[in-house]
Order: C-alpha cells, then structure tokens, then sequence
C-alpha cells in the first residue's frame, strides 16, 4: 500500500484508517450473530463444492504432471552446460529454463496441501523451495559462489534465497562482474569476490546452476508424489473433504484453501509485481524494476500472464477454454451468477492490459511507458476488489491471513 499523508485534523482518525474501518465493516456485516455453515446437504444430490474440489485437485495434479519433464528437461540441460561449456548449451539451458518457468507460473495460484506454507492445510512448503519470490538475495547466491555452499551436501536444507528459479535466472543469465553484496560481506571485505578470476567464476556458475536445477527436478517428483493416487493421494484428500478427513474437516476448510491460493493475484501479483516495481508501495524513486520478479531473463510480463492463466482454471474451469467446474459454478450455485461474470470480466481486462503493454518485459516498460503498467496494476485491483468483497462475502469465506490490514 502506498504511504499516503493524512491531511485530517489533529485527533482525527487518518483517511486510511476511516477506510479500514469501512472495509471491515462491509466484511462483517452481522459477524456477532452469524454461524459459519457446516456443510448443508447437497441439492438433488448433488454439491458444487464437492465437484469444485475434486476438478481443482485434478487440475493441480495435471499441472504438477505437467512440469515435472520440463524440470527433468531443466536438470539435464544446466548438465550438459556444466560439463561442455558452449555457446548452443548455454542457449539450450535458457530455453529449457523458460518451459519450465512457463509451466511453473501457471501452478504459483494453485498453491494448495503439498506446495503451501505448513500454516495451510497439508502444506509442505514445496512451492518455496522451488519458487521463492519475493524472498531474494542475490548477494546470497554470489557468497555460495566463492563459497562453493552448493557443494555442501546440506545444501538442499539451506536458505531458500540461495536454490530455486531465483537462484537459476541469475547464474544462467546474469553475465556481470560485479557482486550486489555490500561492504560488510564477506566476499567484500576479504576481497575473494574480486580476486575469483573470470573462467573460474562462470565454471562456479555452470556447477551451481546444476546443482539447484537438480533440487528443483526432486521437488517437482515430491510434489507430484504428494498429489498423485499412487503416492500420498492429496488429490483425495481433498475430494473427499468433510467429516472424517484431518486435513479439510468441512468441505468449506477446503474451499478456504483454494481461496487462499487465487488470491495469490493479490498478494505476489498486485502488491509485490506490480505496486512495488510501479513505487507505489516500498519504493523511494519515480520506479523500481530491482524490485519485478524477472530481474534477468526479462520474463516479468510473461510471468503475470501465466499467474492468470493459473487463477482462471481454478475460478473458471481446467478444461479447453476454461471449461469444466471452477469457483464460477459455485457462485452461480449460490445465486451469485453476476459475481461470476463480474469477476470474468475483470480477469479480461487484466489480461488485455498486459497484451496492450508493447515492450516485451515490464523493466523496459516501465521506462518507457509506465503508464502502460500502472494500466495493468488497475486491471489486476479490479479482480482482487472483487475477491476481497462480494466473492469472500458471498462464498462465506474467511480472507486469507494478512489480508484484513491491506486496505488498497
């Protein structure tokens, strides 16, 4: 949220608490005698819900499915370029990190059990591991650098700043000499940054990269594990939502869960992808591209489509054309028919925006069209308005933990 100076009188509450206040109250219209439903009986034997959960669960499991070769195709290609350094490796490592980014980005709003925090439902942290923006810290990855930390055989317990997708754009694209790491690193002060010679450097690189595209093709099986029926069946788990079931003991716990994950939209997409690079939160200067996902490979517009792509098989359906059982079905079973197409709508508009952007990655949009960008920024305010009222509200949903502060 932006910091935006209260010109009220002394004493007086400041704009943006009075617009909290509102906010809270729209939310809680009636909270003091209102009970939480606990799973009324289908109509004509049926549940929406229950198809909703079932479809998301396959839906995950086909894109978990999905990215698993292209995070084996990953491991094999920063292979090949460790051991036979050329110009066709280094272009053939790139673009294996591309597919697999391409697949991943779509999975980033389907954090639901397996890949979630373990504060969620079955979560098992497996998306941090193998995503974990916004945490990054490139100083981290050049210290492991000089270090060789990723020789370590622990190296696959530590920080999550130092391995994942991050940690691969840079030492696949980054080119550079210099090291982001201030005067107080290591690195630095002792002077072995600079004194690492040039070759040995990008043969560091070339191992380093092999090593964490090998950590992220064994989360990718991990995950698919978890979710497949051959494995530790999260895909029934939550199917099967309801009395009896530790994880989701309501079918509606499960559908918190799910929400939870689309307003991935909201938090990594509005607030950090956009408000952040546009200054108009955490930012000092006119804009701040150090702060876009795609700092290297110049994939920050491609990202957000994808992170769409992603929200709209959950809300809208998995299928051809986002056909199938998704979070509309429900809403039009719940007499909320317009909050469907409203939302729809706003996911059109958000994705219209960002093909309206003409350059190719956001960095060079934002200077030389930033007003391009802030246009997707209120395209994507536009979904997550409507998610933060009437589908939270009309769905009986508890907001996702956090949320309850962000007033923008």
């Amino acid at each position: 949220m932006a910091m935006i100076a209260s010109r009220s009188h002394p004493g007086a509450p400041s704009w943006l608490a009075v617009r909290a206040l509102v906010f809270t109250a729209v939310l809680c219209v009636s909270c003091s005698d209102k009970k939480k439903p606990v799973d009324p009986p289908p109509v004509d034997g049926t549940d929406v819900r229950v198809q909703l959960l079932s479809a998301a669960g396959e839906c995950i499991l086909g894109t978990a499915r999905d990215f698993l070769p292209k995070a084996t195709a990953l491991q094999a290609a920063t292979v090949t370029l460790r051991d036979a350094p050329d110009a066709a490796a280094v272009a053939a490592a790139r673009t294996a990190f591309h597919e697999a980014m391409d697949v991943w980005e779509v999975m980033e709003a389907m954090q639901v059990g397996p890949a979630a925090p373990r504060s969620s439902p079955g979560g098992a942290e497996i998306r941090d591991n193998i995503h974990s923006f916004p945490l990054y810290n490139r100083c981290s990855i050049e210290e492991q650098i000089v270090s060789k930390g990723y020789e370590s055989a622990s190296f696959s317990t530590s920080l999550v700043t130092r391995r994942g997708f991050l940690a691969l754009e840079y030492l696949l694209f980054y080119e550079g000499a210099e090291t982001a790491c201030g005067p107080n690193s290591a690195i630095v002060a002792q002077g072995t940054w600079a004194a690492l010679p040039a070759d040995e450097r990008a043969a560091r690189k070339r191992a380093y990269a092999a090593v964490v595209a090998a950590d992220v093709r064994t989360r990718a099986q991990a995950l698919v594990d978890a979710w497949a029926p051959e494995g530790g069946n999260f895909l029934k788990t939550l199917a099967t939502a309801g009395s009896g079931n530790t994880v989701f003991p309501t079918t509606q716990v499960a559908l918190n869960a799910m929400s939870d994950a689309i307003f991935y939209v909201e938090r990594e997409g509005k607030d950090q992808k956009l408000a952040r690079p546009l200054a108009l939160r955490d930012c000092a200067s006119d804009t701040c591209p150090e702060l876009l996902e795609s700092q290297f490979a110049g994939r920050s517009k491609q990202n957000l489509h994808l992170n769409l792509v992603g929200f709209r098989r959950i809300v809208d359906g998995c299928g051809p054309d986002y056909s199938g059982t998704g979070f509309d079905d429900v809403l039009v079973a719940a007499g909320a028919e317009a909050v469907a197409t409203r939302l729809r709508a706003e996911v059109v508009g958000a994705e219209a925006a960002l093909a309206a952007v003409e350059e190719d990655d956001l960095r060079q949009a934002l200077a030389q069209d930033k007003a391009s960008v802030q246009a997707v920024y209120t395209e994507f305010k536009g979904i997550t308005d409507v998610l933060k009222t009437d589908f939270i509200t009309t769905l009986d949903l508890e907001p996702p933990a956090g949320l309850e502060g962000d007033n923008d």
